[in-house]
C-alpha cells in the first residue's frame, strides 16, 4: 500500500545538497558558491567550519558522506575530492575524468571502498578509493546523466541511473551492462533504491514519483506529488522504516510503503493511496 501527504512548503535556498553525518551530529551543506559548510546540530546549530572545494566562483557542487571513515566526496565542475575531517578537513584526492559538470555521488554500501559518479557527458563511471583511474564507465544514456543509487537484488549488486534522455536504467555491476531500461515520459531527475524493500522509485520533471519492483522491474504504481513542472528533486528513508521522504520543488511530502510482495496490478496499487498528512 501507497500513502503520502504534504509536511512543509520550503524556499530555494542556496545551500543545494546537504548530508547528515549523524555519528558526528553534523550536516554538511555544498552551495552554489563552490564551499561546503559543516554544521553541529547535537545542542544547537553552530558552524563547525566552511571551506573551498573548488575554484570556480559559480557550479552545481554533489556530496557524499562515507558510511565508516572520515571522508566526505564532493564533485563540483568536473572535478571530484576526497576530504577526511580527522585530517582538518584536507583534500586527500583528487579524481578527474569526467568530461563535463558532475551531477551526482554515491558511495557503494556492499563495498565502501567503490563509489559512483553521474555526469553530464551522460556517463556512469565507477570508482575505487585506492586508484586515480575510473574502474569502469557505465555508457548508454543519450543525454545527462541526472542521478544514480546502488541496490542488491539476488545477492548481486546493481545500479539505477536516472537521465535527462526520459529513462532510468539498470545496470549490472558484475557484467557492467544495462539489464534493464526504465521508460519515462519526461526527465528523470532522482532516483531511489528503498534500503529495506524490493521497491525501487524514479521522481521525473512531471512532479511524479514512479515506484517500481526491483525484482522484475514493473511499474507498481504513479503518485502525483507535485504540479506539473515542479519537478522532483531528492528521496530520503530511514534503514527499516516505510515511510519515505520526497523533496520537490513546492515542499516536501512523505509515502508510505507497505510491502505486498508481486502480487496486484498497478490500478489496485493506486486505489491503496491516503494521506497520511494535509
Amino acid at each position: 500500500m501507497f500513502r503520502f501527504g504534504t509536511l512543509t512548503r520550503r524556499k530555494w535556498s542556496l545551500r543545494l545538497r546537504v548530508k547528515f553525518i549523524a555519528r558526528k551530529r553534523w550536516f554538511v551543506a555544498a552551495s552554489r558558491d563552490c564551499f561546503v559548510h559543516v554544521y553541529d546540530y547535537e545542542k544547537e546549530l553552530e558552524t563547525v567550519m566552511s571551506f573551498k572545494v573548488h575554484d570556480g566562483v559559480f557550479a552545481w557542487c554533489s556530496l557524499d558522506v562515507h558510511p565508516t571513515q572520515p571522508y566526505v566526496l564532493s564533485g563540483c565542475d568536473r572535478q571530484i575530492k576526497l576530504w577526511d575531517w580527522d585530517q582538518d578537513w584536507n583534500c586527500i584526492q583528487t579524481f578527474e575524468e569526467h568530461s563535463d559538470d558532475i551531477r551526482e555521488l554515491k558511495f557503494n554500501p556492499e563495498d565502501t571502498n567503490i563509489f559512483a559518479s553521474a555526469s553530464y557527458d551522460c556517463t556512469v563511471k565507477v570508482w575505487s578509493l585506492d586508484s586515480l583511474k575510473s574502474k569502469y564507465s557505465l555508457s548508454g544514456h543519450l543525454e545527462t546523466v541526472y542521478c544514480l543509487d546502488f541496490f542488491t537484488r539476488d545477492s548481486q549488486q546493481y545500479l539505477i541511473s536516472g537521465s535527462f534522455d526520459g529513462t532510468a536504467k539498470i545496470w549490472d555491476l558484475q557484467h557492467k551492462e544495462c539489464d534493464h531500461t526504465l521508460e519515462h515520459d519526461c526527465e528523470v531527475y532522482s532516483v531511489f533504491a528503498h534500503p529495506s524493500l524490493p521497491v525501487l522509485m524514479t521522481g521525473g520533471e512531471d512532479g511524479v514519483v514512479r515506484v517500481w519492483s526491483s525484482t522484475d522491474f514493473r511499474l507498481k504504481t504513479k503518485l502525483g506529488v507535485s504540479m506539473v513542472g515542479a519537478k522532483i528533486l531528492g528521496f530520503a528513508c530511514l534503514t527499516g522504516s516505510e515511510r519515505v521522504a520526497v523533496a520537490h520543488f513546492h515542499g516536501v511530502s512523505v509515502m508510505e510503503i507497505h510491502d505486498e510482495g508481486q502480487g496486484g496490478t498497478e490500478a489496485s496499487n493506486e486505489k491503496s493511496i491516503s494521506a497520511i498528512y494535509s
